[in-house]
């Protein structure tokens, strides 16, 4: 399975709020901070919001545990 790799490339100064809060939900925090998506339409979807703030690109890494395996492995 692939993952996408994003990178903030703007700062968020004169950016709407809305916009802001999906850079954030994306993991973004500062300018240039990178970071590895799981490569699913919901994430395609917050890029292409934002995609004038960001640059992404796939890689072959593996994309980061989701919040349930990580919630089912703490449970164990």
């Amino acid at each position: 399975m692939a993952a996408i790799e994003v990178k903030l490339v703007k700062g968020l100064s004169r950016v709407p709020a809305p916009q802001r809060v999906v850079v954030r939900g994306l993991g973004l925090k500062k300018t240039n901070s990178t970071k590895i998506l799981p490569d699913t339409p919901q994430t395609l979807g917050m890029i292409a919001k934002v995609a004038y703030l960001v640059e992404w690109k796939r890689v072959d890494a593996a994309p980061p545990p989701s919040r349930a395996s990580r919630k089912k492995a703490a449970a164990k």
